[in-house]
């Protein structure tokens, strides 16, 4: 058949790729004092736009652009015809990119790659034969023309030849400054056996870029010059790209593509140095070289100018500094420290000093994932092995993983690089603000500079941004850094997977745990009910898992359904569709991973649906038929016995919700954490379990908490409980908290009881030795000690605690009294006499005797 198709409808004009760059004069992203610093150097974040088009846009309005590095695109169909008697010779004209471009280096057709071999090249363009489709007796019949894209190219004569009408394509028709692959077909049957128009995916080495480090004119050596594109050349750089986008690329005088920054603005120097690192050659482990850094990117005229920035920076670690009104980048490596060690000494009096050790446990990193562009896999996004720092992990005692995918990096090794650079830089935590005398003046943004502390420590750290005082000080934001965060060697790269594998993704989650099912009927309205299962598994928190899918068939059968849910961290989903009741169903789960990495599914698990709740016999439980009133009051009574002793724990109420729960009559809810790090004979834990349990007519919550320290056989334990229940009985809150260190022993039992009969309550329990009072920023005072040196505890008042007039005559029981004055006013007694009996007064017998013996 011809090569006419329902893939193509319509004629399109060329004024879809010539489109108007109107957004550049609204995108101005970058404004004065701004900065951009490498993802190395901030948390997770993600990349707006992928700058991969494997997509063919057909058409219409298209924003201008190019190709930075090498990459895939499927580019935009702006001309198609056919022609010959029977229509069966095609044209098809893809634009790739604007300005000059490299090259052609691969190609695929309907998705397979195809061998491209050269067989003509001028000035202008290059001919390439395709490989794989030829006539019977091996005449090729697919050939691609790969046009640079000069402004000066001259028009394709085969296209104004065959144009239909002639009108349609002329000798006017250049597609000047526009770089484009015509594919020119013959259609054979036997060569395309798949009938219609082909597809088509392009490897393309993109923009040739003025580099002004090979400018004799501009203090570099060799022939580039600004202003004659003809002289520049493919560079894969980041930093050279940076350069060109930063200073705009031209057509026909107008801006095409960046942002129109005067190269007065731009650091010559820093851009320099900064593009040698690029260029710095490291091997792999076969011990091939290659450039340290390197940027692959579509970039759009439509894009925000910060956007491109990050992108291209990211690429070589870097960040972008404003001094003094002009950029200046910084690539992914050590710095020279030239300003003089900072001391404690230099900073200035009176000014507050910031300083922060340690990151929040949100912000620890102990490893990095993600993935990077293959090209063996028509540049699609695979897995990078992942770094992860196991020292790091265990000091955190968690797994502290984020995803950093490259979508401007072609090499498994540059990609590892590029994470690990953002490991290493994450476990250096250190962060300060400090103020510094005016010889600080010279000090800009990017600087490493050593503060030598003799409270915070002797650190390198970076000057992440600085503000120039009216007093003639100078305040700078530093971050901890470190020249061995940039170190790499052949030895550290892991193997990649072979094209079309995934990456090493060793220490993350291949499928579910905690897999279970409950069976369950839902009651709906007049009565209906429907069986459903209910199928758990542990919350997952782990953001490279983005769906949980489970499949469930009848047991016996092998067609099975399939359901999945995005909500992976509620660990659990409710199945209700398609069931039939009083059946056995087998289920099992797996997860959905991005990027994709080999997983497994759970064993399958067999439940029968039922159309009431039902639930097997488990070794001592309650089952619902013996769940009484008797039985409740039962629990209420074990709850109270259990409060009434300070020695049981409240904990036993989380065994008798998991008895009650056992039997199926519970709908219950559980939550736990758990925390534990131990050095040698050092241990530390932090457990807590919290049990929320409903049934028809009753409710229990509780939450345990428990805290371990020990050392050498020294120890110390907290444990604080909450519990509430709810009962047709009655109602019950108690709390308690109880406190060991070694053989000491203390704590709080409060206990509110409300039941039937009036039978309401409230006790506070105290286990203490001592027992003291304190005002607001006053010392302690005892109130009393617990003596228990006799047969029974004895409470004994310590100290000053009477308060005034609180001591009556009725209150007083004594042998003795001394030390009192007192005005005693009137006194009614039988006799008063001293000791020795010579002084006596006997009111009783009415005489008053003195002696001297």
């Amino acid at each position: 058949m011809p090569f006419i198709g329902a893939a193509i409808v319509g004629a399109i004009g060329l004024s879809g790729f010539v489109a108007t760059a109107t957004s550049a004069l609204i995108n101005l992203g970058v404004a004065a004092g701004l900065s951009y610093l490498s993802r190395s150097m901030l948390g997770a974040t993600a990349t707006s736009d992928t700058g991969i088009k494997t997509n063919i846009e057909l058409g219409g309005n298209q924003p201008r652009g190019c190709i930075f590095g090498e990459t895939g695109t499927a580019g935009q169909l702006i001309y198609w015809n056919t022609a010959n008697e029977n229509n069966n010779y095609l044209q098809m004209i893809f634009a790739l990119g604007e300005g000059p471009h490299e090259d052609l280096t691969r190609i695929w057709v309907n998705g397979k790659e195809r061998t491209l071999t050269l067989t003509a090249s001028t000035a202008w363009s290059k001919t390439y034969r395709v490989s794989g489709f030829a006539t019977e007796s091996g005449v090729p019949v697919l050939y691609v023309d790969f046009y640079y894209g000069y402004e000066d190219q001259p028009y394709d004569a085969d296209l104004v030849d065959w144009a239909k009408p002639t009108s349609r394509w002329t000798s006017a028709d250049r597609l000047a400054g526009v770089c484009y692959a015509k594919v020119r077909a013959f259609y054979i049957d036997t060569a395309f056996d798949t009938g219609g128009v082909p597809t088509f995916l392009f490897g393309v080495k993109g923009r040739r870029v003025y580099d002004w480090r090979k400018d004799s004119t501009n203090g570099g050596s060799g022939a580039h010059r600004w202003s004659d594109a003809h002289t520049w050349e493919y560079s894969a750089n980041p930093i050279v790209q940076l350069y060109n986008f930063q200073r705009g690329l031209t057509l026909g005088g107008e801006l095409i593509v960046g942002m129109g920054v005067p190269p007065i603005d731009l650091r010559l120097d820093m851009y320099t140095a900064a593009a040698n690192v690029c260029d710095t050659l490291v091997a792999d482990p076969g011990g091939v070289m290659g450039p340290a850094f390197a940027c692959n990117t579509v970039v759009s005229a439509n894009e925000e100018y910060g956007s491109v920035i990050q992108r291209l920076l990211d690429s070589c670690a870097g960040s972008l500094y404003e001094r003094v009104g002009a950029y200046g980048p910084i690539a992914g490596a050590a710095q020279s420290i030239v300003y003089p060690t900072i001391t404690d000494g230099d900073l200035v009096v009176g000014r507050p000093v910031k300083f922060t050790a340690k990151l929040s446990r949100a912000d620890l990193i102990n490893g990095v994932f993600g993935s990077y562009v293959s090209p063996d896999d028509q540049y699609q996004m695979v897995s990078y092995p992942a770094r992860t720092d196991f020292g790091a992990e265990a000091a955190d005692t968690e797994i502290r993983r984020i995803q950093q995918d490259e979508p401007t990096i072609t090499s498994s090794g540059m990609a590892q690089r590029l994470a690990q650079i953002r490991l290493k830089l994450a476990r250096l935590q250190a962060t300060a603000t400090i103020t510094l005398g005016f010889r600080a003046i010279v000090l800009e943004p990017g600087d490493w500079v050593r503060w030598n502390s003799a409270r915070y420590g002797d650190r390198t750290y970076i000057i992440l941004s600085l503000t120039q005082n009216t007093d003639q000080t100078v305040t700078v934001n530093l971050r901890e850094i470190a020249a061995s965060a940039f170190a790499w060697s052949a030895g550290d790269e892991l193997p990649a997977g072979d094209p079309g594998i995934e990456g090493d993704t060793s220490g993350l989650a291949t499928g579910v745990t905690g897999f279970s099912l409950s069976a369950l009927t839902l009651t709906g309205a007049g009565g209906a009910k429907t069986p459903a299962i209910r199928v758990f598994w542990s919350p997952i928190s782990d953001p490279t898992i983005t769906a949980v899918v489970i499949e469930y068939r009848i047991a016996g059968t092998t067609d099975a359904l399939s359901i999945s849910t995005s909500s992976v961290g509620n660990g659990e989903y409710l199945i209700s569709a398609g069931l039939v009741p009083n059946t056995a169903y087998e289920l099992r789960a797996g997860i959905v991973t991005f990027p994709a990495r080999a997983t497994d599914w759970t064993g399958w698990s067999t439940i029968s649906t039922a159309e009431q709740l039902a639930g097997g016999v488990v070794p001592n439980s309650i089952t619902p038929a013996q769940m009484t009133a008797e039985t409740r009051n039962l629990v209420v009574t074990l709850t109270q016995a259990a409060l009434t002793s300070l020695q049981a724990s409240v904990a036993q109420l989380a065994l008798i919700v998991a008895d009650v729960d056992s039997a199926g009559d519970l709908n219950t809810r559980e939550l736990a954490r758990s925390l534990t790090i131990q050095l040698g004979a050092a241990v530390a834990s932090f457990n807590e379990q919290i049990v929320a349990a409903v049934g028809p007519d009753s409710a229990i919550v509780a939450q345990i908490t428990d805290l371990q320290s020990q050392v050498d056989g020294i120890g110390a334990t907290l444990n604080v409980s909450f519990v509430t229940e709810a009962t047709p009985a009655g109602a019950l809150a108690a709390f308690r908290v109880k406190a060991t260190a070694q053989d000491a022993a203390g704590g709080l039992l409060i206990v509110a009881k409300s039941g039937p009969g009036g039978v309401n309550y409230s006790e506070v329990w105290i286990d203490a030795t001592r027992f003291l009072v304190t005002g607001s920023g006053a010392d302690p005072t005892p109130v009393f000690l617990i003596d228990t040196s006799g047969p029974s505890p004895v409470i004994v008042l310590d100290g000053d605690v009477l308060a005034p007039e609180s001591i009556t005559a009725g209150k007083l029981n004594v042998a003795t009294l001394s030390a009192i004055v007192a005005n005693l006013g009137e006194v009614i007694t039988g006799v008063l006499r001293n000791s020795a009996n010579t002084f006596r007064v006997d009111a009783t017998s009415g005489y008053l005797l003195i002696s001297s013996s």
